[in-house]
């Protein structure tokens, strides 16, 4: 039996390992061989397909966080492959007949596809020990690292095609586990009313977390397309080096790498590229895009295990973190790489801002990382999310706040009339539909409210809200 057990589990390991890297090295092969290729028929196919990828991560954690029901398994399913097969038809057809409509719409609809997969393959992660999510990132990205610069060397049809395939392969490999996830979610009260009662259960869309990762990746996403070579960005076999050793670091010692450990790391590598770029005489060995690509891999994976460990610990929310997390390192990148294009015509306008822009970057990025990150840590933020009993998600709003109520009533022993009365109260009503529903008289409520007041030690309607909104139903 526990031969088995264990069997299961490796093979759980072996197919979130193939899923996700197989969705990682897709994101390479669009830069590297598929979007140069947009080029020639719309440039901005490439930017206006980024574009609808973000979005529909954001989509998706809005639904998954006010209307889950709309993410039933079935139907999620369904949306993927829509997207993917539909999708990759009209984009192969938008290259091969140079149709700017059917490339933009093709590859827009790829990118939806792909950011609903990225969703399942990391509720997928999420069902992993810490150790094994921990193994099965950092090795995916190194696979992902030593591939990347060789990718720009295939054939535009066959990376194509790869870009194409590879998410169809993780879809497969993940969909069936990542089900129970949606389907949880499905049939339990919306995390947006259960955020209500219980708000250290869920981060808020602005949280720090969130915001960290955007801003880190617009530093990522303008170097991606800074100084960019022929519409693909620079690579270099070097900076899987980093990555490698947290794999190995991983592996030797059983136990995941700490996240704020990496971040630092991350910034590290990603400071001393921006100060590279601002060299006078460029390097043959291009050292600065070595330590950018270093440092984006490096937070790439702090980001992912960040956001596994935070679904793990709270299933309900799991979708919703994972896709908002996304959304934003997506929304950083976009804006990261708008900024990056702006910068390269003013360098072709004047060269001497080659070595200028990187300069201001790099000040903006180390004044963040030293000011605004000072009392953030990842590991108070995994910590910090409560897990929500599976009996309490499946309460209503309305039994959570009858539930409060009957608890402050027992609690300070207020009679079955003053309970009534007091639960009214809670809802604001006032006292002439006290009157009217109970049927009893003006006087009859002030005696009824009087008691209440005195017997929970309040003064004020407000006091009594305040009262039933601080209250912990278990």
């Amino acid at each position: 039996m526990e031969m088995q057990a264990a069997q299961s589990s490796r093979a759980l390991v072996l197919r979130a390992l193939v899923a996700y890297g197989a969705l990682l090295c897709s994101t390479s092969l669009m830069n590297a061989s598929v979007f140069p290729q947009f080029d020639a028929v719309l440039m901005f196919a490439r930017d206006i397909s980024v574009t609808c990828g973000a979005l529909a991560f954001l989509v998706i954690g809005v639904l998954a966080w006010r209307s889950p029901s709309r993410l039933r398994p079935r139907h999620f399913l369904a949306l993927m492959l829509g997207c993917l097969v539909g999708g990759g038809i009209l984009l192969a057809a938008g290259l091969a007949l140079a149709s700017p409509v059917l490339l933009t719409v093709g590859a827009s609809l790829v990118a939806c596809g792909r950011a609903c997969v990225t969703v399942t393959v990391g509720l997928v992660l999420a069902t992993l020990s810490g150790w094994a999510a921990a193994a099965v990132i950092a090795a995916a990205c190194s696979l992902q690292m030593v591939g990347a610069p060789w990718f720009s060397l295939l054939a535009p049809a066959v990376g194509t095609a790869a870009y194409l395939v590879l998410p169809l392969v993780a879809l497969s490999l993940s969909a069936k586990r990542a089900e129970g996830f949606l389907q949880k979610g499905a049939t339990h009260v919306p995390p947006a009313d259960l955020a209500v009662t219980r708000p250290t259960s869920f981060l808020a869309p602005f949280s720090a977390l969130f915001i960290c990762l955007f801003l880190f990746q617009v530093a990522f996403g303008f170097a991606l397309r800074f100084d960019e070579v022929a519409g693909a960005p620079r690579l270099s076999e070097a900076s899987a080096l980093p990555v490698v050793l947290v794999l190995a670091y991983v592996l030797v010692k059983r136990r995941p790498f700490s996240a704020d450990v990496l971040v630092s790391l991350s910034a590290l590598a990603v400071i001393g590229g921006f100060l590279l770029a601002t060299r006078t005489e460029p390097s043959v060995l291009w050292g600065d895009v070595t330590l950018l690509n270093a440092g984006n891999s490096l937070f790439a994976i702090t980001a992912q295990l960040a956001l596994v460990a935070i679904a793990a610990r709270n299933p309900l929310g799991a979708a919703t973190v994972i896709a908002w997390g996304n959304g934003a390192s997506s929304v950083g990148s976009l804006v990261g790489a708008a900024a990056g294009m702006v910068a390269n015509g003013w360098v072709v306008a004047d060269p001497q801002l080659r070595f200028a822009i990187p300069a201001a970057l790099l000040l903006v990025f180390a004044g963040y990382v030293i000011l605004g990150l000072r009392k953030f840590t990842f590991k108070a933020v995994i910590e910090g999310v409560v897990p929500v009993g599976e009996q309490q998600a499946a309460q209503a709003p309305e039994e959570v706040f009858q539930h409060r109520c009957e608890a402050v009533a027992s609690r300070h022993g207020l009679t079955p009339r003053e309970a009534e009365v007091f639960a009214m109260l809670a809802r604001g009503r006032d006292r002439a539909y006290i009157e009217e529903a109970l049927v009893v008289s003006r006087n009859t409520v002030k005696a009824h409210v009087k008691h209440i007041y005195a017997k929970l030690g309040i003064h004020s309607h407000q006091e009594l809200i305040d009262l039933i909104e601080s209250e912990v139903v278990g």
